[in-house]
């Protein structure tokens, strides 16, 4: 017991794909446990994306014209690692598709206004329907911590 040791830090990752890879491999075959602390609030998913069906709620058309051209990767998931890339990007089958921030403000916005509607058709009740409408108008503009 007294020839090992536990260490604890926040990590971020910024690289390409390949290199990800590779450090997920390494985590993975060194038994490393992570956590995404603002991954706690909300329920799981695979990936640990954001568990709204996007390409359910988009038409066929939309998807494809949000995806058209751009960058499809396959990256390696850590198991039992629930983390969360941070560039804009989408979920197809096995895949990633990397988004640029147009896009991603394209597929927000479609999404954000089918859920809206979606809730309005659900809720009679105006604070119900209003209540998530209001929490994303909470806008807070400060940077991010670094």
């Amino acid at each position: 017991m007294g020839d090992t040791l536990t260490w604890k830090a926040e990590i971020k990752f910024t690289g390409t794909v390949a290199q990800f890879n590779r450090f997920a491999e390494m985590l993975e075959k060194e038994h490393v446990e992570a956590r995404i602390p603002e991954w706690d609030k909300i329920p799981h998913h695979l990936a640990g994306c954001f568990p709204i069906p996007v390409d359910n709620i988009l038409t066929r058309d939309q998807f494809k014209k949000i995806i058209d051209k751009k960058p499809v990767v396959a990256i390696k998931y850590i198991r039992d690692i629930c983390g969360g890339i941070r560039t804009p990007h989408l979920h197809v089958g096995d895949q990633i598709v990397l988004l640029d921030r147009e896009r991603f403000r394209d597929m927000v916005k479609v999404v954000a206004e089918k859920l809206s509607v979606m809730r309005m058709e659900r809720f009679d009740d105006y604070v119900d329907v209003m209540k998530v409408i209001n929490d994303v108008g909470r806008f807070d503009p400060s940077p991010e911590p670094a």
